[in-house]
């Protein structure tokens, strides 16, 4: 018999898995927060890399940089919009998506929490991708001094200001998905909330107004006013009924 129970789950499997739910609404929503919030990031490295490339192409000199097309204005701009922070850009995306996804419904603090360990696993990427060209530059430099640079210094000071980019991102992300959907299980709650109060005080001003409205008696007058009875007219003294001789009675009868 084909055993029921799932085995082992594979590389495969997994993967599945998360295209899986990424195809249900949950999962299309912490995509769209994912990119909304790393869209924020990129927009403000291409802001500081664009200000940098002006700076530098004002005093830019070809004998000033003999090192190369990286050395460039046009390099530093792409290796500091692009190439270097790339890992950063990959890990926290995959973190936001796969590990801990942000939802419209999530409070602040699980905002917070899920950029920042996003921020934490992009910071660990740029600190594994610094070890080869640290330990390239420190074997041409005959000195390690590039080495702990490029495992402590260069990629922290990077992965601090991309974080906090990010956990800016990652809450106008969760603010603007909110804040466009009527539909939102935050904003429905706050509605029938709302109704229900609305609906108790009118219950309640009713029951006010007949609390303090008098009833009105059956005979539609004034309330609080007595109703006096019929009078009863008093028996004619002309009246010689009574003196009648009582009925006979039926012979036939007997």
């Amino acid at each position: 018999m084909t055993p029921t129970q799932p085995g082992t789950p594979t590389v495969r499997s997994r993967f599945r898995a998360v295209v899986v739910s990424t195809r249900s609404a949950e999962g299309r929503e912490s995509f769209l927060i994912a990119a909304a919030a790393l869209g924020v990031l990129l927009v403000v490295r291409f802001a500081l890399g664009l200000l940098a490339l002006v700076g530098s192409a004002i005093g830019f000199s070809a004998t000033a940089f003999p090192s190369g097309f990286a050395a460039t204005p046009v390099g530093q701009f792409l290796g500091g919009f692009v190439l270097y922070p790339f890992p950063f850009y990959l890990a926290a995306f995959a973190v936001l998506v796969l590990v801990r996804p942000i939802r419209a419904r999530d409070g602040l603090d699980v905002v917070l929490r899920s950029t920042l360990v996003a921020g934490l696993a992009g910071t660990a990427a740029l600190i594994l991708v610094g070890v080869a060209p640290g330990v390239a530059l420190s074997r041409e430099g005959g000195t390690w001094v590039n080495l702990a640079l490029y495992l402590t210094t260069i990629p922290l000071s990077a992965g601090v200001v991309d974080t906090a980019v990010l956990v800016l991102g990652g809450v106008l992300a969760r603010s603007w998905l909110r804040g466009g959907d009527p539909a939102s299980p935050s904003r429905d709650g706050e509605g029938d909330a709302l109704a229900t109060d609305h609906e108790t005080d009118v219950d309640v001003d009713r029951s006010a107004a007949a609390r303090a409205e008098p009833a009105l008696p059956v005979d539609g007058s004034a309330p609080g006013r007595v109703v006096p009875a019929a009078p009863t007219a008093p028996p004619s003294s002309d009246d010689w009924t009574r003196y009648a001789p009582p009925p006979a009675r039926d012979e036939s009868g007997r």
